[in-house]
C-alpha cells in the first residue's frame, strides 16, 4: 500500500538518435513528420473537442526543430507556435544529445538562435531535456545559464553508464563558477513508461523485468500497468524519495526515434477514471513539468562540478575520423581568428562547418548492429555517413582558410626557390614561436632566411616534407604579428670530418666520447635541451624524462612510463555481443591482458640546428607498426610527439594507450571539457565518472615551480587510474582521485551495440608538451590554445 497520494507526470518524446535505428537522413525526415503529426493531433483535438486536446509531446532536441521549420509551410509554422503555446508542444532547449566533443562556442551560437527565434513568437523557452546520454560538460552548462535556460531534465541510461548522486529521480541545483544556477532533476531512464507498460506491450521486455520481475498471471493492459506503478512507486518510497510527484518518459513504442502515439493519452484517461484516487496520470509538457514541481524543490541540495559523461569513451571507437573532427574544429577556430570580422569567410561555409561539427559531436556512433553484424549494408553506411560529417566540416573550413590565407597575400604556389613568406602569428600573447613552410621542390641544397622587418638572418633547419623540403626556424612574436621573411637558395654546408679530432672514424660513425660534438655520440641513448633530457635504451624503452629546469624525474616506473604505448586486450570466449555486455562500467574482462611496447630500435632522423628529431620504434601485440617520434627544440622549452600506428583488425575487445603520466605528486592536474576547467577527481559532481574524460585541447600539471602543457591534439580521450578490472569507484572529491596516472586512450571497440568493432588502420596521433611559468590553470589553457593555433605561414608576392 502507498504511503500518500502520488502524481505521476508523464513526458511523451522521441529519443533523437541520429543514426542506431536507420540511415541518419531516414532519421531526420521521420523528426520533421513526427511533429507534423503531433502538431496535427492537438490541433485536431482542440478542432473537434476530443480526447486529443490534452495530447502533449516533448520536441526533445531542437535540432528536429530547427529541420522542422525549414520543411514547413507558414499555416504549420504558426501552428506549431499555437500548439506550444496552449502547452500541447513542449520545448527542449537542448540541441542534439551530445558527446564532450560539442564545441562550447557553436553550441552556444546555435542554442542563441532558437531562444531567440522563438522569443519573436512570443514564446519564452527556459528548459531543456537530455535523454541516453550519461554527461553534460560544464561548458554546456555555461551555454543554458547564458542563454535563460532555468531547468535541466535528464534521462540517464545506465547502459555502460550511471546517473551522478549515487540515486536518480532527484533534483538538485547545478551552480557554475559565477555563481548562476540552473534547476535539475536527475531522472530516470528515458522509457521508464513504456516499462510500466504505458503502452501495451504483448511481449513483456527486459527493462520491464530488471525493474518489476514478472508477473505471475495474466492481466489486463490497466491491471498491469496499476500494479506495475504501485510497485515502482513502493520502491521510491522505500528508498526515501520525499516528493508526492514523479516523471516518467515514454515513447510511442519501445525504441529510440519512436513516433508519437495518442493511445497513451487514452491510456492516461482511461486509468485517472479507475485509479484516479490514488495515483494521477498527468501528460504534460516539459515547461508544465518545470512549473509544477520548482517551489515543491526549492530546497534541493546545491552541486558544483562537471557531470562527467560515461559515454564519452564513443569517440574512441571512430579514432581516425575523430582526429579529423578536431582538426576541422581546429580548422574552423583559425578562420574566426584571422577573420574575426567575417570580412572574407562565406557564410554559408561557416554554417556547413557549425552544422557538421554539431552532427558529427552527437553521441549516436553507429546502427544498433555494429558489432553484432558488421558486414550488414546498413552498417557500413550509417558509418561512413558519420565520418563524413566530419569530413564536411573540414572540408568547409578549409575552403574558408584558402579565401581568408589567399586575402591575406597567400600566392598560391610552393614552388619559388627563391621568393618570400608571410607569417601571421595567432596568438594572444607575445611569444616565441616556430615557423615553417615547405618548397614543393626535388632538390634543395641550402637555404638563407631573413626578416624583412629587422633584417636579421635567421637561423634555420631543412628537413624532408611529403613533397619536398620543410624549411624550420624561430623567431619572437607580438601578439598577432605579421612578419615577411626572405628567402633565397644557398650552398650546401659542406660537411668535412675533423680527421684531426677524436670524435668520428672513417666510417663516419660518431660514437666516440669528445668534447667536439657533444651531441652526436648521446643520440642513440638520449636526447637533450637546456629544458628535457630524454634517455632510452633498447629492451627497456625510455629510461628517463628529466625536468632540468626543476630538477625532477618526470618518468614514473611501471605501466605509466611517459611515450610508452600499451595494448590491452580482451579474448572474446563467447560471442562479440556476449563478451562486451558483460563488461558493466569496467572497460576491459577480468580475463584482460595488457601488453606494454618493447623498444626495439631507435632511429635519429634529424639532428640541426633547431630541433632533433628521433624515433623509438616499439614491438607491440595488436600492430603491424608502433612508434613514438619525439622532436625536440634545442632552444625552446616544447617537444613535440607522435604516436604513429599501423593497427591489425581483431574481433576481440582492445584498447591502445599512451602514458600522459608525470611523476609529480605536488602538481595538481587540470582538463578542460568544453571550453570549462576542472581538476579530474575533484570538480565533479559526486557520483560521477572519473575513469576516463573527454577533453578540448589537452591537460596541465600545475606545480609550484612550473606547469607543463600537454596538448593532445588528434586524440581527445584520457583514461586515469590502473590498467586493470577493478571495482568502480564513484566520484566522491577527493584530492587523491587527482593523483592517478593518466594515459591517452587512444582506441577501443569495448561496447557490444553501436561502437564500431574495427579498429585497424594506419595513422599518426599527434601531441605537444609546454613548460611555462604560469600558476594559473585559466591562463595556462589559454596559453595552450593560443600556442595550438601556431602561426600561419605562406608564400607571398608583397
Amino acid at each position: 500500500m502507498l504511503d500518500r497520494k502520488w502524481t505521476m507526470y508523464i513526458l511523451h518524446h522521441s529519443h533523437t538518435d541520429i543514426g542506431y535505428t536507420d540511415l541518419q537522413e531516414r532519421i531526420i525526415y521521420n523528426h520533421v513528420d513526427y511533429i507534423k503529426t503531433a502538431v496535427n493531433a492537438a490541433k485536431e483535438g482542440h478542432k473537434n473537442g476530443t480526447i486529443d486536446k490534452n495530447f502533449k509531446w516533448n520536441c526533445e532536441t531542437y535540432y528536429c526543430v530547427e529541420r522542422f521549420l525549414e520543411e514547413a509551410t507558414e499555416e504549420e509554422k504558426q501552428d506549431l507556435y499555437a500548439m506550444i503555446k496552449s502547452n500541447n508542444i513542449g520545448l527542449s532547449a537542448t540541441y542534439l544529445n551530445f558527446t564532450d566533443l560539442v564545441d562550447k562556442k557553436v553550441l552556444n551560437k546555435r542554442t542563441k538562435e532558437m531562444v531567440d527565434h522563438f522569443k519573436v513568437q512570443g514564446i519564452d523557452v527556459k528548459v531543456a531535456m537530455n535523454a541516453d546520454v550519461n554527461g553534460v560538460s560544464l561548458g554546456t552548462l555555461d551555454v543554458l545559464l547564458d542563454n535563460g535556460i532555468e531547468f535541466l531534465f535528464t534521462n540517464i541510461h545506465t547502459h555502460h553508464g550511471m546517473y551522478p548522486l549515487y540515486q536518480n529521480q532527484k533534483p538538485y541545483y547545478w551552480e557554475n563558477k559565477e555563481g548562476k544556477r540552473l534547476l535539475v532533476f536527475n531522472g530516470e531512464h528515458y522509457n521508464l513508461g513504456n516499462a510500466l507498460g504505458l503502452i501495451y506491450n504483448k511481449n513483456i521486455n527486459f527493462m520491464t523485468e530488471n525493474y518489476l520481475g514478472k508477473n505471475a498471471k495474466p492481466k489486463t493492459h490497466l491491471e498491469t500497468l496499476k500494479e506495475n506503478i504501485v510497485k515502482y512507486l513502493t520502491s521510491c518510497e522505500e528508498n526515501g524519495y520525499d516528493y508526492s510527484f514523479i516523471p516518467a518518459c515514454v515513447s510511442g513504442v519501445f525504441s529510440d526515434n519512436a513516433p508519437p502515439n495518442t493511445d497513451i493519452i487514452r491510456t492516461i484517461t482511461e486509468f485517472n477514471e479507475a485509479y484516479g484516487d490514488e495515483i494521477l496520470l498527468e501528460m504534460v509538457t516539459i515547461q508544465e513539468f518545470y512549473e509544477k514541481i520548482k517551489n515543491q524543490v526549492k530546497d534541493a541540495p546545491v552541486y558544483k562540478g562537471d557531470l562527467n559523461d560515461w559515454w564519452a569513451n564513443g569517440v574512441a571507437s571512430t579514432p581516425y575520423a575523430v582526429k579529423h573532427y578536431k582538426e576541422a574544429q581546429r580548422m574552423y577556430h583559425l578562420c574566426e581568428r584571422l577573420d574575426n570580422e567575417g570580412h572574407v569567410s562565406k557564410k554559408e561555409l561557416i554554417r556547413q562547418a557549425e552544422d557538421n561539427l554539431l552532427l558529427y559531436a552527437e553521441h549516436t556512433w553507429g546502427h544498433s548492429a555494429t558489432i553484432t553484424n558488421p558486414y550488414d549494408t546498413m552498417v557500413q553506411n550509417l558509418d561512413i555517413r558519420k565520418t563524413s560529417y566530419a569530413s564536411k566540416a573540414h572540408e568547409a573550413s578549409a575552403k574558408n582558410l584558402n579565401r581568408i590565407t589567399h586575402s591575406r597575400g597567400d600566392k598560391l604556389r610552393y614552388y619559388d626557390l627563391n621568393g618570400k613568406v608571410k607569417a601571421i602569428s595567432l596568438s594572444d600573447e607575445k611569444s616565441k614561436q616556430v615557423v615553417e613552410f615547405y618548397i614543393e621542390v626535388w632538390r634543395y641544397p641550402g637555404v638563407k632566411v631573413i626578416c624583412e622587418t629587422t633584417g636579421q638572418e635567421m637561423k634555420t633547419q631543412m628537413s624532408s616534407h611529403p613533397r619536398g623540403v620543410l624549411i624550420s626556424f624561430v623567431d619572437t612574436f607580438e601578439a598577432k604579428e605579421e612578419k615577411i621573411y626572405r628567402y633565397e637558395e644557398a650552398d650546401a654546408k659542406i660537411e668535412v670530418a675533423n680527421s684531426r679530432v677524436a670524435y668520428v672514424g672513417a666510417e663516419r660513425v660518431k660514437d666516440i666520447v669528445n668534447s667536439y660534438d657533444t651531441k652526436s655520440y648521446k643520440l642513440p641513448y638520449q636526447i637533450e635541451n637546456e629544458y628535457f633530457k630524454i634517455a632510452y635504451e633498447i629492451g627497456k624503452g625510455v629510461t628517463s624524462f628529466y625536468n632540468k629546469i626543476d630538477n625532477i624525474e618526470m618518468l614514473k616506473e611501471g605501466d605509466a612510463r611517459f611515450f610508452t604505448p600499451i595494448y590491452e586486450n580482451t579474448k572474446i570466449r563467447t560471442n562479440v555481443y556476449s563478451e562486451r555486455s558483460i563488461l558493466g562500467r569496467n572497460i576491459r574482462g577480468l580475463h584482460a591482458k595488457k601488453y606494454i611496447g618493447e623498444l626495439a630500435e631507435v632511429k635519429i632522423i634529424d639532428n640541426g640546428e633547431i630541433f632533433t628529431t628521433i624515433e623509438l620504434i616499439y614491438e607491440l601485440e595488436g600492430t603491424y607498426f608502433s612508434s613514438v617520434v619525439i622532436k625536440l627544440y634545442n632552444t625552446l622549452p616544447k617537444l613535440e610527439f607522435k604516436y604513429k600506428i599501423a593497427k591489425t583488425l581483431s574481433t576481440d575487445i582492445e584498447s591502445i594507450y599512451l602514458s600522459l603520466t608525470l611523476n609529480n605528486l605536488d602538481a595538481t592536474l587540470y582538463v578542460d571539457k568544453s571550453d570549462a576547467i576542472m581538476r579530474p577527481g575533484i570538480d565533479q559532481i559526486p557520483g560521477t565518472c572519473m575513469e576516463y574524460y573527454l577533453v578540448d585541447n589537452g591537460l596541465i600539471y600545475e606545480s609550484k615551480e612550473n606547469t607543463i602543457l600537454i596538448q593532445t591534439k588528434d586524440a581527445p580521450l584520457i583514461y586515469m587510474g590502473e590498467l586493470k578490472h577493478h571495482p568502480i569507484l564513484l566520484c566522491d572529491n577527493k584530492e587523491e582521485y587527482n593523483k592517478r596516472d593518466v594515459y591517452s586512450w587512444i582506441m577501443h571497440n569495448t561496447w557490444e551495440t553501436n561502437f564500431k568493432i574495427d579498429l585497424s588502420g594506419i595513422t599518426e596521433f599527434c601531441y605537444t608538451l609546454d613548460l611555462i611559468k604560469t600558476k594559473d590553470a585559466e591562463q595556462s589553457f589559454k596559453t595552450m590554445k593560443n600556442k595550438s593555433c601556431g602561426v600561419v605561414t605562406f608564400m607571398t608576392s608583397l
